[in-house]
């Protein structure tokens, strides 16, 4: 039972580690060849799974080959752009100038249902007013509305706004985070003093944000406010 536990474990830590080293992409996201990678690593790891005999090292080859032919193909298509489009293809209008495009959808096999659902997910519920929609290379479409159509902006209307910073997590269920955008770390000391102007205890926080300007926004945990 012990060997099972063992095996299990090291395969979970290899197929953790193979995904983080292709790259952070959801599901969605994926290019093609990126998905055949995927679950090439998925299936192998389970192979060790399946057959207590196997050798781990019929599972860690190829793994360590799959991942070395993701990062080699990745490092070719950054330097190339002829072998990057035969790999993961180019963008493609499906409704250009408020023109629908019945060979394109017909080309890349999308009913006029698939079409509207994907206009819905971009909050666009009525197809009359898009003025190009694009079927991008990972299979997500991409909305522009028409103008008449689309948000009023301040810079149309000539008004001047400042511009907002995007607020940082500093605590997380009662624990500070130094963190948590990558390298962008944050004192310990700075994440004490934000803690201390709101308040509470930082064990008491659920979530607790700060921007540039000094703005805060708390989420108590639920325990405090009985």
């Amino acid at each position: 039972m012990s060997i099972i536990f063992i095996r299990t474990f090291i395969v979970y830590i290899v197929a953790i580690l193979a995904v983080r080293i292709m790259g952070k992409r959801q599901i969605g996201e994926l290019k093609p060849h990126e998905l055949v990678i995927t679950i090439l690593v998925s299936e192998t790891a389970s192979m060790p799974l399946e057959d207590n005999n196997m050798p781990l090292a019929n599972m860690l080859v190829p793994i360590m080959l799959f991942v070395s032919f993701e990062i080699i193909v990745s490092a070719i298509s950054m330097k190339s752009l002829s072998f990057r489009n035969i790999l993961q293809g180019k963008p493609i209008f499906v409704i250009r100038k408020g023109k629908l495009d019945e060979k394109q959808l017909k080309r890349m096999r999308l009913t006029m249902d698939d079409l509207i659902d994907a206009v819905r997910q971009k909050d666009i519920f009525d197809i009359s007013t898009v003025q190009d929609a694009v079927v991008e290379t990972n299979g997500s479409i991409s909305v522009l509305q028409k103008a008449e159509e689309a948000p009023v902006t301040p810079k149309q209307m000539k008004l001047s706004v400042k511009e907002e910073s995007l607020p940082v997590t500093i605590v997380i269920d009662g624990k500070p985070v130094t963190e948590y955008f990558g390298e962008e770390k944050i004192d310990t000391h700075r994440i004490e003093l934000v803690v201390k102007s709101t308040g509470k205890d930082i064990q008491d926080i659920m979530l607790l944000t700060v921007d540039d300007k000094g703005n805060t926004f708390v989420i108590p945990k639920r325990s405090e406010k009985k």
